[in-house]
């Protein structure tokens, strides 16, 4: 086991992998961590607020058993940027020259309002016609929908909405640059090799789970796969 120190001030969820174990870990709050190295081994430092840093276990750093290191901070520059409105420096002219628009919300006067996303409800066919005494209830509504296949479609749209959501999760958390770099896969090439994994094995559930040493063992054997289908 051995000890490593992020020495950044914002250094708590980086992510750390040995490569060559395929063991994973992130960062407390005061930058710290601990995984299990040898000689040799090629250990990954992933952030998104900084650059990627590969280091290579040495002899130095296995016998005193920890390291420290600062990472390089990842700048998006922009050429230029304007926040708000000109101001003249005369108070009374950049009040009344600001506009302001009042919003007004249902909360504000003890409305409940529902944030979620109203899903429709799919009844199944036999839901749809219910049998009661010597007569029966039809919902033609439900029925048609079953029949026509709209059930069918909407099954198939949310388990893609699904997968879509849990690869988009997934992606945001391990990185772009640690999965190019890692898995040496094209960064173009990403969404795709992420969506294999996902229709192949139970990612989703292990990622959820936070199950991090699974869904890294996940990536090492569906990158093999992955090559033979892109040949």
């Amino acid at each position: 086991m051995i000890k490593g120190v992020i020495e950044n001030d914002s250094s708590e969820g980086i992510h750390v992998i040995n490569k060559t174990a395929n063991l994973f870990t992130i960062t407390n709050k005061e930058g710290v961590f601990f995984i299990e190295t040898t000689i040799g081994d090629v250990v990954v430092i992933s952030s998104v607020q900084y650059d990627l840093k590969i280091i290579v276990v040495d002899k130095n750093m296995y016998d005193n058993r920890e390291f420290y290191i600062t990472l390089k901070e990842n700048l998006n520059e922009l050429d230029e940027v304007m926040v708000g409105v000109q101001l003249s420096g005369n108070l009374n002219t950049d009040v009344r020259d600001i506009k302001t628009e009042e919003l007004f919300s249902p909360e504000d006067v003890g409305i409940p309002v529902y944030d979620g996303v109203q899903m429709e409800k799919i009844i199944p066919m036999h839901e749809a016609i219910s049998f009661y005494g010597m007569g029966f209830r039809l919902d033609i509504e439900a029925t048609y929908k079953n029949l026509s296949g709209y059930y069918k479609t909407l099954k198939t749209t949310r388990k893609l909405d699904k997968e879509n959501n849990s690869l988009e999760a997934i992606q945001d958390f391990y990185g772009k640059q640690f999965l190019s770099s890692v898995y040496n896969i094209p960064e173009e090439k990403i969404y795709d090799f992420l969506l294999l994994c996902i229709q192949t094995s139970a990612i989703q559930y292990e990622f959820d789970k936070e199950n991090h040493n699974v869904v890294l063992k996940i990536f090492s054997d569906k990158r093999k796969e992955f090559v033979v289908n892109k040949q």
